[in-house]
């Protein structure tokens, strides 16, 4: 799970944080294949409204991810990264919006929603049943990593976060 963060009121107390972005993934994309499927007013206005309330899940459920992920240090420029993505994917969709028939549209979305209901499983489980760190080199949470300096001259050596600047210094 999360470390203990104030839950948002549109979360239940009783739905765990690691599934909440599931749900809420698997349910939008069955709202969104209603569309694919269906043209009935009814079934549309249902499936619209039902993925509109799973919107109002996924913001509070991504704050309790970003919360636990992503230190605040890192959190804006981080998250400005992925909105320059976004804001890219969303010009190069706006420019083809007219050539693709509607069905294709949420179809493709659908199947998005899918892959991130794949990847919030994957993120979720614990690191150890990947089987390495989340960092991807095996290297326990002891170890200290090291860091490159410059060197005299403008090489760069390897050292590690235990010495000091002053050490060189001293040489």
């Amino acid at each position: 799970g999360f470390p203990d963060l104030p839950r948002s009121p549109q979360i239940p107390p009783y739905v765990p944080d690691d599934s909440c972005l599931g749900g809420v993934f698997a349910g939008s994309a069955l709202c969104l294949l209603v569309p694919v499927v269906s043209s009935s007013y009814e079934a549309l206005l249902l499936a619209f409204s039902a993925f509109e309330c799973l919107l109002g899940l996924y913001w509070p459920a991504i704050a309790l991810v970003r919360a636990g992920e992503l230190d605040d240090s890192q959190r804006a420029s981080t998250m400005a990264v992925f909105r320059v993505l976004l804001n890219g994917l969303v010009i190069a969709v706006l420019l083809g919006a007219g050539y693709v028939p509607e069905h294709a549209v949420y179809a493709t979305a659908s199947a998005m929603l899918v892959v991130c209901l794949l990847g919030s499983h994957v993120l979720a489980m614990p690191s150890d049943a990947h089987g390495e760190s989340r960092g991807g080199s095996g290297a326990s949470s002891e170890e200290v990593p090291i860091i490159a300096v410059p060197e005299r001259g403008g090489l760069f050596k390897k050292r590690s976060s235990t010495e000091s600047p002053e050490q060189d210094d001293a040489e």
